[in-house]
Parts: C-alpha cells; structure tokens; sequence
C-alpha cells in the first residue's frame, strides 16, 4: 500500500468522526475554561484519532490502528459515541487529550483515561506552590508508615525492576504536609488493573502512580484551570 493509499484511507475512516466532531465546537466551549478555545481542543481531538488510525511501523501501532478502525467502522454508533464522551470528559477537565487525557481503544469502544500528568495538572491548578509526591515501594525496599497525617519513610533503589509491593502519594504545599498519605498495596492496585482494560498490561508502573495520585485528588481542591 502506498502513502497516498495510506492517507487515503485513513481520511475515509475518520470522516464521520470528523464531522461530529468539527459540529461539536460550541458544546466543548460549555465544558472547557474560559482560557483554552474549543477550535484548539478539537484540533487537539482529530490529531489523536489521526495518530490512532496511522499503523505506523511498529507492531504496536498496528494493532491500535487496528482497535481504531473498529471503532470508527460504519455502522459502530456506540464507537463514535465513546469517542464523543471521552472527549467531553476531557473538555470537562481542561486537560489535553493525548498528552494528559488518554482515548483508549478496546472491543470496538473508547475509554477516556486521565493520566499521571493530568492528575497532577488537576491538583497544581488549584493551589500554588503545591508539589504532588508519588513513589511505587518494591521488593526489597525500606518503607515506614508513621499514620495518614505524617510523613513516610521511604530508602529503595530509584533504578530498581523488583516486584512492586505497593505505594504511596501526598501532596506538599509550602514544605508542609497538606493531604492525607495514601497508600495502596498489591492487591488494591490488582483490583484497578483488572477494572482498568489494556493500558495496564503497557504501562503498569505509570498507571499505578496515576492511581495514588488520584486517591489523593479526591481528597484535595482541584481545578481544571489554574486559580492562580
């Protein structure tokens, strides 16, 4: 297959979605913060699904070209539907879709996935000076818990590929402990990969840090916009 082939059929996938999207501009600007314009936020969206339905030169990237194109198959309204919906998560959130939301493709839908990056984005908007600690303990590493309101103690090795054990997250404002420590143990973030689809098998280590980390949102002001 050529590259104009290629391209062709790539346009010819995402031509509906295209259209939904493009059509959908006023209802994203209901949704996004006032400082983010809905046109850069669909752009943001068709630049996702175009990567997601180019095979590229890896097997991966075959395979999710593959996931794509069920998605975006004629026909598959539920498809386009969950493209829809992620997308106004992610407007809802001020974040941006590829780069801290993610659209994951899977059995012919889309899941919308905040990532690391974003939480921690959702959280520093709210408060200044706010950092957002998360580290995995693995085998073999010496972690202490001195209770939910103190500070942990934590010596491993940074470069370490030794089983995770578990993990904790907090935020820091100012030097000071501001939210409660989470910890997470094996077994709680088995619990979330067997909810949590394919991203997990991929990015097992990134995802387990997105979850603590959003423990933590839940228990702290967050914003989808900077408030300060």
């Amino acid at each position: 297959m050529t590259e104009q082939q290629t391209i062709a059929g790539e346009l010819a996938v995402l031509s509906p979605v295209t259209a939904i999207i493009n059509a959908s501009i006023t209802e994203f600007a209901k949704l996004l913060p006032p400082s983010l314009p809905p046109e850069k936020f669909a752009r943001w969206g068709l630049s996702v699904l175009r990567a997601g339905v180019n095979p590229g030169t890896t097997e991966q990237q075959r395979k999710t070209a593959e996931q794509w194109a069920r998605v975006l198959a004629p026909g598959n309204e539920a498809g386009r539907l969950s493209v829809m919906s992620a997308l106004m998560d992610c407007a809802s959130l001020g974040l941006e879709p590829g780069r801290e939301y993610h659209l994951v493709p899977f059995g012919g839908t889309v899941s919308g996935i905040t990532d690391y990056k974003g939480e921690v984005r959702l959280i520093t908007n709210a408060r200044k000076d706010t950092l957002v600690v998360a580290q995995l303990v693995r085998a073999g590493d010496q972690f202490e818990f001195h209770g939910p309101h103190c500070f942990p103690e934590y010596r491993g090795m940074p470069f370490s590929d030794a089983e995770v054990e578990g993990g904790y997250a907090f935020t820091l404002t100012a030097g000071e402990l501001s939210s409660m420590v989470i910890t997470m143990g094996r077994a709680e973030f088995d619990k979330h990969e067997a909810r949590g689809g394919p991203i997990w098998k991929q990015w097992r280590d990134a995802m387990q840090r997105k979850t603590l980390v959003h423990q933590v949102r839940k228990l702290v002001p967050w914003s989808p916009e900077r408030q300060w």
